[in-house]
């Protein structure tokens, strides 16, 4: 009888220690949402300005989970070049993001010296005051609206191994989307 009585024991045991380390099916789920812009420039001046739109339903992330996102949340930014014409390089490289207004500015980060090829497969991470990512979870704080965006490149006093000039590079933007289980 005690050992009927010590095997009921130990099962108990067992079934208690899988019930309390078991996942919760209703635990939040997070993915990664990963918003990449490029921008493709061929240019011969000493200036390069350019934008593009974007928005969230842009990216299927986004897009497959939108009726159930509770929260989205800004994570990280980074800037990479991908190609550029050999010497490639300038001054005050300004990357801004705008709400979908235009004029509204979410952040706007300045580089001083800016040389293309230090940032090929070495992004430069973009970091942001705590009061931008604030303004940032703000503008995104209706996950299920299809919030869109403004990225903005310049570049002052342009120079290159070559008269005309050509820059591939990409900013990419990371969130967490919240999901409900």
């Amino acid at each position: 009888m005690k050992k009927l009585y010590r095997q009921i024991l130990i099962l108990s045991a067992f079934t208690l220690l899988f019930l309390v380390n078991s996942c919760n099916p209703f635990d939040d789920i997070y993915l990664n949402l990963d918003m990449d812009t490029e921008f493709n420039i061929t240019a011969a001046g000493s200036e390069i300005s350019i934008q593009k739109d974007f928005c969230l339903s842009d990216f299927e992330d986004y897009q497959d989970n939108k009726d159930h996102i509770l929260e989205i949340r800004y994570i990280s930014s980074a800037y990479l070049t991908i190609n550029s014409t050999p010497g490639l390089q300038g001054n005050n490289l300004v990357l801004t993001l705008y709400q979908a207004d235009g004029s509204t500015i979410l952040f706007k980060y300045t580089v001083s010296t800016f040389i293309a090829a230090d940032y090929i497969n070495n992004p430069l991470k973009i970091n942001l005051t705590q009061q931008e990512i604030d303004n940032i979870n703000l503008y995104l704080k209706n996950p299920r609206d299809n919030k869109c965006f403004i990225a903005k490149l310049e570049l002052s006093n342009v120079t290159a191994s070559t008269l005309t000039y050509q820059l591939e590079c990409k900013t990419e933007f990371l969130a967490e989307l919240k999901i409900e289980p």
